[in-house]
């Protein structure tokens, strides 16, 4: 079960690195476009300040299943 929990961290770290990596994307991708108004800025700025605690909150999820911390039990 504690090597599962490992691998799962590992997902857990790269999906949080690839959320922050869609997230950039997708947020560059329709601010630097021709058509972007000042609804689209206040939007992704609200939606990257929201999704930054998340990501941060998958990322180190992640990295303490993989080092295997949730594994311990103490009594």
């Amino acid at each position: 079960m504690n090597t599962l929990k490992k691998y799962l961290g590992i997902i857990w770290v790269c999906g949080g690195v690839l959320l922050a990596v869609f997230l950039s994307y997708k947020a560059l991708a329709v601010l630097s476009s021709g058509v972007a108004t000042p609804e689209d800025y206040v939007f992704w700025s609200v939606i990257i300040v929201i999704f930054i605690p998340i990501i941060v909150g998958f990322i180190l999820f992640g990295y303490y299943a993989w080092k295997g911390e949730y594994g311990a039990v103490d009594n």
